[in-house]
């Protein structure tokens, strides 16, 4: 049986990556890292790339973009049986990436005067739901965003996967997935933590859901994807017409490999609700830092604004599906996603206008994080000079 979830986010954690958001003791707790940066060479980004495919990794898509040069590249495979070419333009189950789509919507609605997030679950929920959750009564919205509400993470229950594993072709949404979650013990009361829980945005997604109603994938579309020409992109599962995703895959430690495609092309959630490629992941999460006129301040604010931040505890802060590190007094935002089979990196640098976004056809396993990191180090180390 192998861990089928999106898991954390994509914490970047490892060499400089450890030291771009001092992921590690509590000595180095919201301390800003700083680091000597080596003198700029110049990169063969495509070389680096092909370097990197191997038994581990099948294929790799890197997009590296500044005001002075713009590298998208791929390499390996797409699919190992069929010996597909993995393509530049290929989509994939981006995991929590995502999560700032989701709180992206929510940011909009509540600036329509749709809800507000600092009411409480009971607003929208009903109570045959809302006694099977901990503490729910004191729940806010703004809490399930930003993993401050101490709800039970329905990835730490393997009968999830086991579920799923069982049933791999029915669609699984926001209320499949919450099951998982009911009538588990909460980390802590609502306000009282931090604590990275999927779960938080199940139930933005069925909020909105009430708010709307209709499944928020319409809207995503309606006020994000399409407005964006995002046009390679599409919410997971509910909206699998829009595109085929790549197979992705997941290796046992006896090292058996299993093709991960057929269980992700059936999950659509809203802790993970996002297929895209990498032009569109990148523009995404640009567009939210950057684009003053898309993105409104209230909605800034709301995803990454200072007074809405959360210590997570290493260093970095978290917003509302955003994540915000610090290097040498330069700030940087991100937020990845790493499932069974993918895994995705996103970062976006204002200071320097830069984009990094990588995918990788493998993910949930040891080796897949130890050599997907040591590729994004390698970018890390060239873009922030």
């Amino acid at each position: 049986m192998y861990p089928l979830n999106q898991l954390k986010p994509k914490l970047l954690c490892s060499s400089i990556i450890l030291m771009l958001v001092a992921c590690g003791s509590d000595s180095e707790v919201n301390k800003t890292p700083n680091i000597e940066i080596p003198p700029a060479v110049t990169i063969d980004y495509q070389k680096m790339i092909d370097e990197t495919v191997s038994d581990t990794i099948p294929g790799v898509i890197l997009l590296v973009e500044t005001p002075e040069q713009r590298f998208i590249g791929s390499a390996g495979l797409a699919d190992i049986e069929s010996q597909e070419a993995m393509q530049t333009y290929h989509i994939m189950p981006n995991g929590s990436a995502g999560k700032k789509l989701t709180a992206l919507l929510v940011a909009m609605l509540e600036e329509d005067g749709m809800l507000n997030i600092d009411n409480t679950l009971d607003t929208w929920l009903p109570e045959t739901l809302l006694i099977q959750i901990a503490h729910s009564d004191q729940m806010t919205l703004r809490q399930l965003l930003n993993h401050t509400s101490g709800v039970y993470d329905y990835l730490d229950d393997s009968d999830f996967n086991d579920a799923v594993l069982l049933d791999p072709s029915s669609l699984k949404t926001d209320h499949y997935a919450l099951q998982f979650a009911l009538n588990k013990p909460a980390s802590f009361e609502p306000g009282q933590g931090w604590d990275y829980s999927n779960t938080g945005y199940l139930l933005a997604g069925l909020i909105m859901d009430e708010v709307l109603g209709e499944h928020h994938s319409s809207e995503i579309r309606n006020r994000i994807l399409d407005p964006l020409a995002m046009n390679s992109s599409h919410y997971g599962g509910v909206e699998k017409e829009h595109g085929a995703i790549i197979s992705g895959y997941y290796k046992y430690e006896d090292g058996e490999v299993l093709n991960t495609k057929p269980f992700y092309e059936n999950i659509g959630v809203a802790d993970a609700p996002l297929v895209a490629s990498i032009e569109d992941m990148a523009l995404l999460l640009k567009t939210i830092i950057n684009d003053d006129i898309f993105v409104s301040d209230h909605a800034k604010g709301a995803l990454f604004g200072e007074d809405n931040l959360q210590p997570m505890g290493d260093g970095s802060y978290y917003g509302q599906g955003i994540i915000k590190g610090t290097i040498n007094g330069t700030s940087f935002y991100h937020h990845g996603g790493e499932e069974s089979g993918y895994s995705t990196t996103n970062i976006y640098i204002p200071q320097t206008d830069t984009s990094i976004t990588a995918f990788f056809n493998c993910g949930n396993f040891d080796m897949c994080e130890f050599e997907t990191n040591a590729l994004i180090e390698k970018v890390l180390l060239n873009e922030l000079k």
